[in-house]
């Protein structure tokens, strides 16, 4: 080989190696700041609504009706003042961290922003959407009540059922205060969420407050669910009721199958058989948020007000969608009158042996020939 070509060549790369080191030189020398990379935002606005919704995990329609409901709600909150950035762009920047696992400066450059101002938007976002959870989870009045049963009985033969509950952990990072009471029974740190859903994976009752070290039937007891459906006579009427798994305590309220161990009569067989199919559509449901909210997986998140936030942004966020931007139907939050311990043990036992009473019928219609 041409001596002068190797040496041209040798140069060229010292050159490119030099200006290398420049260029690292120069991002130690900026004292670890972030850069703002140019990005034109109004592009998402500008995408088809197949790609829309394959980031935003919603129809354009609807991400417009997100902004008008964020936006009236901030006004009547005077969260408005001193907004320098657009509601519709605030929106969009808090989407991305609800449904990606993105970073905050990785977001940042999605949107042309410092990873401060994007945590901003997002916690703006999140707190909102906390704060409309009242207009769009509710729990169903009388006539919804009734539509739910209907379709139930009809797609899968099980009578009375108004809705499903279980427990869902959500993994989080250790929190700096007292660790120790949120490790579940998987020894991972988590706050156990419980929520119920109707037929359509509509959510009816989220609550969202206990560490996962306790289990399905302590959460449900502490929860204001719990004591509505034993003191409140418009959660339920006769003959209506949710549908459990075998961890929570059987009640008239709630009915859950029978313990199987493999030797149990055809009848209980056919009562559990029935009533499996219908109690799935809240697993369904947590399948489809965990799929839309990929950082529920597990919230790199020590502050529990942030994280319960985060969790019941999700929730409200999964309403919103299913309802295509509309107020959910319903009746209004109510929350229980105290109850000294005495008269709720007392209110438990009844409706314990109510319970009892109330799945044997069931199992009866369900399996005239016994």
């Amino acid at each position: 080989m041409d001596p002068e070509l190797m040496w041209d060549d040798e140069v060229e790369l010292m050159m490119i190696m030099a200006a290398m080191e420049e260029d690292m030189g120069d991002d130690s020398d900026g004292g670890g700041k972030d850069e703002l990379v140019q990005v034109d935002v109004e592009g998402y606005r500008m995408m088809s609504n197949a790609s829309f919704k394959a980031h935003f995990r919603m129809d354009r329609i609807v991400f417009e009706k997100l902004v008008v409901v964020v936006g009236l709600h901030m006004r009547r909150a005077n969260r408005l003042k001193k907004l320098y950035t657009g509601v519709d762009k605030i929106v969009m920047m808090g989407l991305w961290p609800l449904f990606n696992q993105d970073t905050f400066r990785s977001t940042g450059l999605h949107f042309q922003k410092m990873r401060g101002g994007i945590h901003e938007h997002y916690r703006c976002l999140i707190e909102v959407l906390s704060e409309l959870s009242e207009k769009y989870v509710k729990w169903p009045d009388e006539l919804e009540r009734q539509t739910i049963q209907e379709e139930f009985a009809m797609k899968y033969g099980y009578i009375g059922a108004v809705g499903c509950i279980d427990g869902i952990h959500i993994e989080i990072t250790a929190p700096l205060e007292n660790p120790n009471d949120y490790i579940n029974r998987h020894h991972t740190y988590s706050l156990l969420v419980q929520a119920v859903c109707d037929q359509n994976l509509l959510y009816r009752d989220v609550y969202i407050g206990n560490p996962g070290a306790i289990g399905d039937v302590r959460n449900f007891d502490n929860s204001p669910l719990s004591r509505n459906l034993l003191t409140n006579p418009d959660m339920l009427s006769e003959g209506e009721h949710i549908l459990g798994d075998g961890a929570y305590t059987l009640t008239d309220k709630l009915i859950i199958p029978y313990g199987d161990d493999g030797h149990i009569p055809d009848w209980m067989r056919t009562h559990n058989s029935l009533l499996s199919p219908c109690r799935v559509k809240i697993e369904n449901s947590f399948a489809l948020l965990r799929g839309k909210h990929r950082r529920l997986k597990k919230l790199p998140m020590r502050n529990p007000h942030l994280t319960r936030y985060h969790i019941a942004a999700c929730f409200v966020l999964s309403n919103f969608i299913t309802l295509k931007g509309d107020e959910c139907r319903g009746l209004p939050p109510a929350q229980p009158p105290p109850i000294p311990q005495d008269e709720y043990n007392r209110l438990l036992a009844e409706s314990r042996q109510r319970g009892a009473i109330k799945r044997e019928f069931i199992a009866n219609v369900l399996h005239p020939h016994r």
